[in-house]
Order: C-alpha cells, then sequence, then structure tokens
C-alpha cells in the first residue's frame, strides 16, 4: 500500500513539472510572438512615414558660418533633394562635413516635419606656422589645418621656434598660445600694437616683436604679471623722453628690467649689444 502511494505522489510531481515546464514555453512563445508582432508593426510604421511626402526635406538651416560658406557645408554634406527627414543619417553627414579642414565641430538635428539644422563650429585661427616653404594657420589649441594660399587675406603672428611635425605640445607652447589668446581677445593689451611675431626659444624661452617697435624678451612664464609691469615700464620712459625707436625690452628677470633703444627695425638677436638702461 505504501509503495503504491509512494508511485502515485511521484508521478503526482512529475505531471506538475510538465505543465510548469509547458506553462513557461508557451508563456516565452507567446513573448516572443508579441515582440515579433511590435517589431513588424514599427518597421512597417517606420517604412511608411520615410515613404511619405509629408516629411521631405523643404529647409536646411546651416548655422554658425563665418569662413565657410552655406554652399561649402551643403556641398559636404551631400543631402539628396527631398530626401526624407526621417532617413537622414546623422553621423554620416557629421562625418562629411567635419572632413573640411575649417570645422572643429558639428551638429545635425531635426525639426519636424521637414527642417534640417546643420550647427557648425569653426575653428579660429589663432597664429602662423611655417612648415618647410609654405605657410599653415594654426588654431588656439595648437592643432595646424590649413595651408595658407595666394588668395587668403590674414593678420596673423607667426610663431617661429616650433615644430608642426612634433605631436608632443610643450608647457611653454601651450602658455604661448594661452598668452596670445588672452591678448587678442583683450583691450587692456592694446598698447602693444598688433603682433607680428612670437619666438619660442627652449632656453631663452618666449619673445615677442610688435608693429610699435615693441620686441620683448618674457622668458619661461608668468607673462600676464611681466607685461603688466611693462606698462609701467613704458609709462616711465615716455616721461623720460626715451619712448621712440625700437625697443628690445627684457622681462625674463622678474627682478629686474632691462631695456634696450634701437634706431632700426628688424629681428633683434639674442646677445646684441646696445645703449642700455635698467630700469
Amino acid at each position: 500500500m505504501l509503495k503504491r502511494s509512494g508511485l502515485k505522489a511521484k508521478k503526482n510531481r512529475i505531471q506538475r513539472r510538465f505543465t510548469n515546464i509547458s506553462g513557461d514555453f508557451f508563456a516565452a512563445m507567446g513573448l516572443l510572438i508579441v515582440i515579433a508582432a511590435l517589431s513588424s508593426l514599427f518597421i512597417y510604421a517606420y517604412n511608411v512615414l520615410i515613404s511619405r511626402p509629408y516629411f521631405e526635406i523643404k529647409e536646411i538651416s546651416v548655422r554658425g558660418l563665418k569662413e565657410l560658406t552655406e554652399k561649402d557645408v551643403l556641398a559636404s554634406a551631400e543631402i539628396k533633394p527631398a530626401q526624407n527627414l526621417l532617413a537622414i543619417n546623422t553621423d554620416a553627414v557629421i562625418r562629411r562635413v567635419a572632413a573640411n579642414q575649417w570645422v572643429k565641430n558639428v551638429y545635425v538635428g531635426r525639426e519636424l516635419p521637414n527642417k534640417l539644422v546643420l550647427e557648425v563650429q569653426e575653428r579660429s585661427p589663432l597664429v602662423l606656422v611655417k612648415q618647410g616653404s609654405d605657410f599653415y594657420l594654426m588654431d588656439g589649441e595648437g592643432f595646424v589645418f590649413k595651408k595658407l594660399g595666394k588668395s587668403d587675406e590674414v593678420d596673423l603672428p607667426v610663431l617661429t621656434g616650433f615644430n608642426a611635425q612634433d605631436k608632443t605640445k610643450s608647457p611653454l607652447f601651450l602658455s604661448t598660445l594661452n598668452l596670445l589668446k588672452t591678448i587678442s581677445g583683450s583691450s587692456q593689451y592694446a598698447y602693444l600694437g598688433t603682433i607680428s611675431e612670437i619666438h619660442i626659444d627652449d632656453v631663452f624661452g618666449l619673445s615677442l616683436i610688435s608693429d610699435k617697435g615693441l620686441y620683448l624678451k618674457l622668458g619661461m612664464g608668468s607673462f600676464e604679471s611681466k607685461l603688466k609691469k611693462l606698462t609701467l615700464v613704458l609709462a616711465d620712459l615716455e616721461q623720460r623722453g626715451m619712448k621712440n625707436g625700437y625697443l628690445c625690452i627684457d622681462l625674463s628677470d622678474e627682478s629686474k628690467v632691462t631695456v634696450q633703444r634701437k634706431n632700426a627695425p628688424g629681428r633683434i638677436e639674442q646677445g646684441n649689444k646696445g645703449k642700455q638702461y635698467l630700469i
């Protein structure tokens, strides 16, 4: 009697397990069928939407341009006429537009039902650098991006002593770029005039030449504080009646300022002798 009861209990357990497995299987199959149906519905709806003329591109807005033209950007974007707005591969458009040497960043957005927006951030040239016999534009991050053509009109300082092929950017080089951005972005440095040349030297540091006849030796750091000191030096020279001709002012040593007055323009080499004034 006990043996029959045990067999019956075992048979009941097997039946319950089979029932549970069957239930899980049919539930999983039902879920897969629902997912497949929804996926098919979404695909169908998407195909319907991208085939509707309601979403055809009727307007393209290109923003943020200074050097480039809208024609340049649209030619790079390669957007086909009457293309569906929802079918646009924005990543592909971004890659094509960003291939232009002037483009730093680009954003592509949709404004339903039929407007595509391209927001372009251009590179801002800061200095000219020489590679071989050619000059190239460099932005404030040290990125060399365009060869200067004969038709290009730029009024930028020339950076010398820097090898544009060297991918390693020294602290002195980065500090120089930051200084140039500060000078160009603030009217408080108007007394310097227009910077025509900047030279970087691993030993002597930074020096620059301006169109007001100033040759400044700034050394290895604290550039902004040294330029503030320069205003006092220039005021003192003007009071003495010595602010004329071409001045070589050595600010590299923060404890003193040495001034040489030159009567002729031109690059002043390290170690040149001349009449000196200790301020």
